[in-house]
């Protein structure tokens, strides 16, 4: 009995230890694995070359030799540059793209001649999201031949392998870039240098008492050195620095237009740093969930408001020079093609090179695990190697928008199809008030109709969340020409544009002041109707209302044309001097330097954003102050890129524009004063004959 309890204790006690080897075994070979580097990457290579892949002969070579000396320390780094599989999978975290650099600075003196590019396999599981995993190639392996290495680990997936391109070779096109964008800043160094020496020779003369001004405004004037000097870095910066003012300037509009930049940075900062490198969809949910969003994803506003603030000035301007010119209807018209071409010479150099620079230059200028190519951005580029003229001809927004050349430029196509048709209607104001105010309601009314119309046979839904509930199909990407592009459909905003000019520039010839309770009306207005407009959608957005076809026409024919109304009693109040401290903030002088970059800022915002987004090195966890600190430094970035842009593409070619229309009044003056000179003689002549022939009558 005694020997029976004796042989079962040592059974159990045997099994015991058994157990607890085993746990101390797997135990040790988890941590240790903490401490493998490459360990999954090197399985997954092993399990190809056992004889079941169909790899080619280069690749299986490469990758036999690199599985072969695993163990070396600069070998083992190529296997631990390759994204695996970690946390987060549950909160739908999908993105593991490894270590970009890691993987592009492999070098091994056992393998002198590997050389490595980097590349991303999606893997489609079934009944799991989809997941993307950074891959670090040899030179030697196609994406077919990586797509073998999953295939085989990973049973019942469908693998899909992009590379990026390593040839960074620059093309013919992009060396012809830097040459021309390098031209341009050789004459910029020259105009500057030659800008120094008249300030040193000038400052000299006046030290020493001699005034010799008039001789060095002489010098400057010649050509072809005044129009050398129009690219003067320092002459430009200090122009576009200045906080001054011309008399009769509107100051609030300063503000309210950086304003208006910085919410298109901040909402398309939004959208692609969601769309490329956001790697948790439940911060998208509770985000949009929040009403503050509602500002983020009112995609329309800032747009619409920058058509109003065209059309504003546009009219502003023009009526008063109209009421100095005072020109006759042939006047008018013949003043219409000088008009057209200095619109046209003010906004296209800086616009052409901005695309020149984006098809050529743009993919040089940043790497990562994003960066890759094809894609949506990358689409674009190759977009204006054939249709870059329809941008210049400002016609781009009429010809399939969603895939044009330098997408977010369709505004520019439609402020300057706007502009065509504006001088006739601010022309009508200036004959006549009311039949001015006609036309142009009339024009709105159009627009209007339009907008219902479209939306209708669209059915662009004016929620676009994936959370709203319709009854009716939304459409808001099939169209040709979509709902969100069409010229007649945006035209509301610059049509109320050109009302609240007209306003604008009556009242404050008049000198008028508003009484203060139809200025508090004004102000009461503008809120409830611009609130409204972004805060009415709310329950659709968040499912709460089921959305009719009636309901989304009306929105879409009525939400802009209030947006601008309201948008339209601030300018009106600040423009009087009647807006109180918003009025002062507003027309702070701090915003009239940044308020002139708002032209470059907008045609570079996105190529900065693009590189931030898309040169981020991993996946982001997006939280509230993640976004912020990126939208913060999209902003930054975008205007301090704007400076050297506005000075090397923009500012000099305005100069060129002024210096050539300055000369014309001076021409026109001499050929009047040839033309009074001759009549003069003709007069002198006609009077010596009269004389003559009295003398001679007499002496009869």
């Amino acid at each position: 009995m005694e020997y029976t309890t004796f042989t079962i204790k040592a059974v159990i006690l045997l099994v015991a230890l058994l157990l607890a080897r085993q746990e101390v075994s797997a135990t040790q070979s988890w941590v240790s694995s903490l401490y493998q580097p490459g360990v999954d990457s090197i399985e997954i290579v092993r399990s190809a070359l056992d004889g079941r892949s169909q790899l080619s002969y280069d690749c299986h070579k490469v990758l036999s030799q690199l599985l072969a000396n695993h163990t070396d320390p600069d070998v083992l780094q190529y296997f631990d540059s390759w994204g695996r599989v970690g946390s987060g999978r549950i909160v739908g975290h999908s993105r593991y793209p490894g270590n970009y650099d890691e993987c592009m600075h492999v070098k091994s003196s056992l393998l002198p001649q590997l050389k490595t590019k980097y590349c991303t396999a999606s893997l489609t599981i079934p009944g799991s999201t989809p997941l993307q995993l950074g891959v670090c190639s040899p030179q030697q392996c196609t994406p077919e031949d990586l797509s073998q290495l999953y295939n085989i680990s990973v049973q019942d997936t469908t693998v899909s392998v992009t590379c990026q391109s390593q040839d960074y070779k620059l093309p013919p096109g992009s060396i012809v870039t830097l040459t021309v964008v390098g031209l341009v800043i050789l004459i910029a160094v020259a105009a500057t240098v030659c800008e120094g020496i008249f300030q040193i020779l000038k400052s000299r003369s006046e030290s020493s008492g001699n005034d010799d001004s008039s001789s060095f405004s002489s010098m400057k004037n010649e050509f072809p050195l005044k129009y050398i000097l129009c690219f003067s870095l320092y002459t430009n910066t200090l122009k576009t620095l200045s906080t001054s003012q011309p008399p009769g300037a509107i100051g609030c509009l300063n503000g309210i237009r950086v304003f208006l930049m910085t919410w298109v940075i901040l909402i398309h900062s939004f959208i692609f740093n969601f769309m490329f490198i956001s790697d948790y969809p439940q911060l998208q949910t509770d985000l949009m969930s929040q009403p503050a969003t509602r500002v983020l994803l009112s995609l329309f506003l800032p747009i619409d408001s920058f058509f109003h603030l065209g059309g504003l000035l546009v009219t502003y301007h023009q009526l008063k020079s109209l009421a100095k010119t005072k020109p006759k209807v042939s006047s008018f018209f013949k003043s219409l093609p000088t008009l057209y071409l200095q619109r046209y010479i003010r906004l296209t150099p800086a616009y052409a090179f901005m695309i020149l620079i984006w098809t050529s230059l743009m993919w040089y200028a940043w790497d990562g695990p994003y960066w890759i190519i094809p894609n949506p951005v990358r689409t674009m580029a190759d977009t204006c190697v054939d249709k870059w003229y329809l941008n210049l001809l400002y016609v781009n927004n009429l010809f399939n928008p969603w895939f044009s050349c330098v997408g977010w430029s369709w505004y520019l196509a439609n402020d300057m199809q706007y502009f065509l048709i504006a001088p006739f209607i601010v022309y009508a104001f200036y004959k006549s008030p009311k039949i001015g105010t006609a036309v142009c309601s009339g024009t709105i009314l159009i627009s209007t109709m339009a907008s219902i119309g479209v939306s209708h046979q669209q059915g662009y839904p004016f929620v676009g969340e994936i959370s709203a509930i319709y009854t009716f199909k939304a459409n808001p990407y099939g169209e040709v020409l979509p709902f969100y592009f069409a010229p007649w459909v945006r035209y509301q905003p610059y049509g109320v544009g050109i009302l609240s000019g007209f306003a604008v520039w009556k009242l404050k010839d008049m000198k008028y002041k508003l009484p203060q309770k139809y200025n508090i009306l004004l102000w009461c207005a503008a809120t409830c109707l611009c609130v409204s407009v972004v805060y009415a959608p709310h329950a659709a957005f968040m499912g709460r209302h089921v959305i009719s076809m009636a309901e989304n026409d009306i929105y879409n024919g009525f939400a802009r044309l209030a947006w601008t109304v309201g948008a339209s009693c601030v300018v009106i109040s600040c423009s009087l001097g009647q807006g109180g401290w918003i009025n002062e903030f507003l027309s702070w002088r701090i915003f009239v330097p940044l308020g002139k970059l708002s032209y470059c800022v907008y045609l570079i915002h996105l190529p900065v954003i693009y590189i931030l987004a898309l040169g981020a090195r991993t996946g982001t966890y997006y939280s509230t102050l993640m976004f912020t600190k990126d939208v913060i430094a999209a902003i930054a970035f975008s205007y301090l890129m704007a400076i050297p842009f506005s000075l090397l593409f923009e500012v000099p070619f305005t100069n060129l524009n002024k210096l050539l229309n300055s000369t014309k009044p001076a021409a026109n003056k001499q050929v009047k004063d040839e033309h009074n000179n001759g009549e003069n003689c003709n007069a002198n002549q006609n009077h010596s004959e009269k004389e003559r022939l009295l003398t001679k009558k007499n002496l009869k």
